[in-house]
């Protein structure tokens, strides 16, 4: 099942995704922060289940299912609520609402509430499966019908003419915006209309945001495609990348086979563009150079990762991103790219960002970034991550002891000094003793631990970013003795400052 997840508590929502993946076989198409934006990614993704916070800002959770069901959408909803909103909760079943789930949330809830849900989605997709479109729909995903049975029944109820090719039209939608798909279902309508003696059928398969068309008639693969390109770019904006493709069938028994082979064309839109009809003859054509990963550019994000530089390392973004779309190898290596790219930038986090290490984990966007298939949706996971890391970078600690916030803020600035606590309590006016109990209640750890740490951090980035000498990082970062640099270092990271640079 395709669950959709409302809710502007960020560590509500993440928790609900987390515990859906880790403890159900269900798949979380998306997380929104309020009604407006959910209700655009229930357009794009077509979930069969929306969790739902009821109040948000923006738009609340209300407002979004009464647009939604305005909009045409077809989906189930339950809804969030506290203890002092279960009324409303209550009231909000008569607006179409399955049910609903009281925080805080207990995992045995969650997943006995979906299992309910998913119920009630098999029972529906039980009915469907008879008619024209469950059918083919059956077909198209391999289902659990003998597909056999299938055919026989679609000529039988004269879909399909016997012995006569059958042309498949496939096409990925979901780097595209929800009104140029909604537009697609108009222009197959205007295709009906204006050859009648032409067999079309339809179906949106909105679980992998694909669109297939199956086509009989008296018509050519030169005509086809020229009629696909008159429709399948239209009411299309500069932002929007769909990928279509196609193939001719000699029996509706082949169309799964045929299927996979045109998925496997998707990939290519990366070399030819967005805006042709990919064939396989044509992905056949393309000149592919010798794939070399670009290290270098490693080195580059490496720099500006360990700097405080918040500009440079956009820059580097838009720099890596740029020498993608100019590379020339196999998509799937481009796409490849992506992946080991996010892999090393997870890694660099987790030596000098634990914050942004853990949320990158969260995110999973690796795994993302390997089912990605248009460019525009591996460019979008990537800057993604880069915006978790500035995020983090201004994140400042949730301390709400002012006199810390001030200590510091003042370590952040003087870490290169001389710095003692008695120095830092003088300069706030409060007592060394009363300083030292304030870190160890605010912070979990004494002043002189803390300090250490933060020094130690800053030397990491500097042993990694850039080729200053040691001592000279030692100084910069507070140890004006070498010696005493390396010690601290060794005890603090477990190994020298020279060999942990020689191994990053």
């Amino acid at each position: 099942m395709r669950i959709l997840i409302v809710e502007d508590e960020i560590k509500i929502r993440m928790g609900i995704s987390r515990l859906i993946t880790l403890h159900t076989q269900h798949t979380v198409v998306g997380e929104a922060k309020n009604g407006k934006e959910g209700l655009e990614m229930i357009n794009r993704y077509h979930p069969q289940l929306v969790i739902s916070d009821i109040r948000m800002p923006v738009m609340d959770g209300l407002e979004m299912l009464q647009e939604s069901v305005k909009q045409g959408n077809h989906c189930h909803f339950v809804i969030l609520s506290g203890y002092s909103e279960f009324e409303y909760a209550q009231k909000a079943l008569r607006y179409g609402v399955d049910d609903y789930l009281l925080k805080p949330l207990a995992p045995e809830d969650v997943t006995e509430l979906l299992d309910k849900i998913q119920q009630k989605v098999d029972e529906e997709e039980a009915k469907n499966i008879q008619t024209t479109e469950g059918l083919l729909r059956e077909i198209l995903t391999g289902g659990r019908i003998d597909i056999t049975d299938i055919c026989r029944e679609l000529q039988e109820k004269h879909i399909f003419t016997e012995n006569q090719p059958v042309f498949v039209v496939a096409g990925y939608t979901g780097n595209t915006s929800p009104k140029y798909s909604q537009a697609l279902t108009g222009q197959w309508e205007k295709m009906k209309e204006t050859y009648p003696d032409m067999r079309l059928f339809y179906v949106t398969l909105e679980n992998t945001q694909e669109m297939f068309l199956l086509i009989q008639g008296e018509i050519t693969e030169e005509e086809l495609e020229r009629k696909l390109n008159r429709r399948v770019y239209q009411n299309i904006t500069e932002e929007d990348q769909p990928v279509w493709t196609f193939a001719v069938s000699d029996q509706p028994e082949e169309i799964q086979n045929i299927v996979e082979k045109l998925r496997k064309c998707y990939l290519y839109g990366i070399r030819l563009g967005y805006r042709t009809i990919i064939t396989e003859e044509k992905t056949e054509m393309i000149a592919e150079e010798e794939f070399q990963y670009p290290i270098h550019l490693e080195n580059q994000m490496q720099t500006a990762l360990c700097e405080t530089a918040i500009e440079h390392l956009r820059k580097e973004t838009d720099f890596f991103i740029n020498y993608t779309k100019e590379m020339k190898c196999s998509p799937r290596y481009i796409r490849k790219t992506y992946k080991k790219m996010l892999a090393f930038l997870e890694h660099i986090c987790h030596e000098v960002n634990p914050e942004a290490y853990k949320l990158l984990q969260n995110q999973d966007l690796e795994r993302a970034a390997s089912e990605m298939v248009t460019l525009g949706e591996l460019e979008a996971v990537f800057r993604r991550a880069v915006e978790i890391i500035i995020e983090s970078k201004d994140r400042k600690e949730d301390i709400r002891n002012y006199a810390i916030r001030r200590a510091i803020n003042f370590i952040r600035e003087h870490y290169s000094e001389n710095i003692s606590l008695d120095m830092l309590a003088e300069r706030l006016e409060i007592t060394p003793e009363y300083l030292s109990a304030l870190f160890n209640k605010e912070v979990g750890i004494n002043f002189s631990t803390f300090l250490k740490q933060f020094r130690i951090s800053q030397a990491k980035r500097l042993l990694k970013g850039t080729d200053e000498k040691i001592y000279a990082i030692a100084q910069q970062v507070g140890y004006n003795d070498p010696k005493y640099f390396n010690r601290v270092f060794k005890e603090e990271v477990g190994m020298s400052p020279g060999d942990y640079r020689q191994k990053n």
